[in-house]
């Protein structure tokens, strides 16, 4: 025991004796030579030492390209770790594994020819990846004589505090990645390759882990087995297949995705989408082929904005903003949140006042084809859906072609224009032999408005590049027919005996009934701020309603005239069907504000 404990000290004594620091580090900086293929400058003196395990230390490192004297250091690291084995260096070869790089900057640049200043003919790495490249061009031929790819010994690196920048000459691009740190395993040349590091990218800290079990078809710009996780706020994604590095860049395999907003994630990755209100959430679960600039999720599984659906997506980078296509399935759907998921439409009726950023209308492009078996708009619910939703040339249309509600069809579509003769936003809505009652219930429109099937057509439209600055600024149409129907809480007997009686009523007096009537027409018109009627007719079996003037929506006041006829009972011998009208009308004002307007009779002199 104390012979094997002199032992222990006197090589920890005589070690540092019996290596030369020289040796070890112009080893080093050979060996990081020969496996990258460029000039490696060790700039300071190391220190080793041995305990727990023998190490070179030393400070300042920098290696630079061979292929091109003018480009930046590719590595430039103000500390340089290694663990080195005891017996290699006694033997005067030392050996190196596990290399620490303390504040690292790393730097590719591009040149116009297209190759980067990382490039190398020569080195460890280079040979492995030419023969790998020899392998893969042989398609797996037994009886080709094939030179085996050497299993050099690499290991560990791991960065601290790193610095990644890409140069790109060609196009004046350049991104950054700071506060990198991680790891990178690669055991043997001829093995697989794993990376863990995270970092901060354009303001965001993201981590991503990497492995290939084809690293030198991977960097050789092939296609090779990789497995791929990111994560970060903006976004969320693994992928799972064979990729390739090249330009443009190859993906096939599947695909996970999550995102809080999908417009943020876009502006994050690089498009011109400016970040602003965090909608848009996605999340999606996809077969993935991107080739050529172009990603085809297939057997898409995707949720948006709280909406489920599955089918194919498109997505394609033009020149200057990104394109989505594709044809997606609901079993339901949200048709204002899908929407806002793509634009800034307003949430609730107060918003549309509120001025909207049109941006958006020129920095993505967008085609969806949409169908859903139930659907709702506010509370307006639909089944059997079928939509598109378009985004083009400044110009956004959402298109309901055919669905149904309350027992009848509807159409609708919601226009957004940027600028020019097109400029401002249009909603158009038909609906044809529907529930009245049941959609005033659901809109939560009350008071004595007519009800029974009914065929809508509704036209607004705003002048405006922004829609919209207002409700005043909506100017349109709006037809309502009306068959076998009724006027709830409207006693047309009672209505006389006040009119007769009284200067002014409200209508809490004559609720106790109702009004049955056969046939009802509407026509308003919409602007500035007023709704005119002109035309309101309701016609009953032994009465007609007439109904003219204007209602100043903004402040939901009423300023109307009506007239309500009593018609009597055609004589048997008169014949005609024509009903004969009596004197017996009754004029009245429609006052105050709805639902609980006030009644003035009108007294003929």
């Amino acid at each position: 025991m104390i012979v094997a404990s002199l032992v222990i000290v006197v090589s920890g004594i005589a070690l540092p004796f019996a290596i030369s620091t020289d040796l070890v580090r112009d080893r080093l900086e050979r060996d990081i030579s020969e496996w990258t293929g460029h000039e490696v400058e060790l700039l300071d003196n190391p220190e080793i030492g041995f305990w727990p395990v023998p190490r070179i230390e030393l400070n300042r490192i920098s290696v630079s390209s061979r292929t091109n004297e003018e480009a930046q250091p590719i590595v430039f690291a103000d500390e340089l770790k290694a663990d080195f084995s005891i017996l290699s260096a006694l033997r005067g070869k030392p050996s190196f594994s596990n290399f620490i790089l303390v504040r690292p900057v790393f730097t590719v640049e591009r040149f116009p020819e297209g190759i980067t200043s990382w490039n190398s003919e020569s080195g460890r790495i280079a040979e492995g990846m030419s023969i790998s490249v020899t392998h893969a061009d042989t398609n797996g031929d037994s009886e080709a004589n094939l030179q085996p790819i050497p299993a050099y010994r690499l290991g560990e690196v791991t960065v601290e505090n790193g610095t990644f920048t890409w140069i790109d000459h060609d196009t004046g691009d350049t991104e950054k990645v700071t506060a990198i740190n991680g790891a990178i395993s690669w055991p043997r040349l001829n093995g697989g390759i794993r990376a863990d590091i995270s970092g901060i990218y354009r303001g965001e800290a993201a981590s991503l882990g990497l492995t290939s079990s084809q690293p030198l078809l991977l960097l050789s710009q092939r296609t090779a087995q990789v497995s791929v996780n990111l994560q970060s706020t903006p976004m969320s994604a693994s992928f799972e297949g064979t990729a390739s590095l090249s330009d443009p860049p190859f993906a096939n395999g599947t695909v996970t995705m999550q995102s809080p907003s999908m417009r943020q994630a876009l502006e994050w990755v690089g498009t011109q989408i400016k970040p602003g209100e965090a909608i848009g959430a996605l999340s999606l679960d996809a077969e993935l082929q991107w080739q050529n600039g172009r990603a085809m999720f297939d057997k898409l599984i995707v949720e948006l904005e709280g909406n489920r659906g599955i089918g194919v997506l498109d997505f394609k980078q033009y020149d200057d903003k990104p394109g989505i296509s594709g044809t997606l399935a609901f079993n339901s759907l949200d048709i204002a949140s899908f929407l806002r998921a793509f634009t800034p439409l307003p949430r609730t009726g107060e918003d549309i006042a509120q001025t909207i950023d049109t941006s958006f209308l020129s920095q993505l492009m967008l085609d969806m084809r949409l169908s859903s078996q139930s659907a709702s708009f506010g509370p307006i619910s639909m089944t059997n859906v079928a939509a598109t939703a378009k985004i083009d040339e400044g110009r956004a249309t959402f298109d309901i072609g055919d669905a149904t509600a309350y027992n009848g069809s509807v159409l609708g579509r919601i226009t957004l224009a940027e600028s020019g003769i097109e400029g401002g936003g249009e909603i158009r809505f038909s609906a044809r032999n529907i529930n009245l009652e049941q959609a005033l219930n659901d809109l939560g429109i009350s008071g004595p408005f007519p009800q029974g099937t009914a065929t809508i057509n509704v036209a607004l439209s705003t002048p405006f590049p922004t829609w919209a600055t207002g409700l005043s600024d909506l100017a349109g149409k709006f037809d309502l027919s009306i068959v076998n129907g009724f006027v709830p809480s409207f006693d047309a007997a009672r209505f006389r005996e006040l009119a007769a009686t009284e200067r002014f009523f409200g209508l809490g007096g004559i609720s106790s009934g109702s009004f049955p009537f056969t046939s009802a027409e509407f026509e308003a018109r919409f602007a500035n701020g007023i709704a005119e009627i002109v035309k309101g007719e309701i016609d009953a079996e032994n009465a007609h309603l007439s109904l003219t003037g204007i209602i100043p929506y903004q402040r939901g006041g009423l300023a109307l005239i009506g007239v309500l006829n009593e018609v009597a009972e055609p004589a048997e011998d008169a014949g005609t069907e024509q009903a004969a009208v009596t004197d017996e009308s009754v004029q009245f004002f429609v006052g105050g504000s709805w639902p609980t307007p006030v009644i003035s009779p009108i007294i003929s002199n």
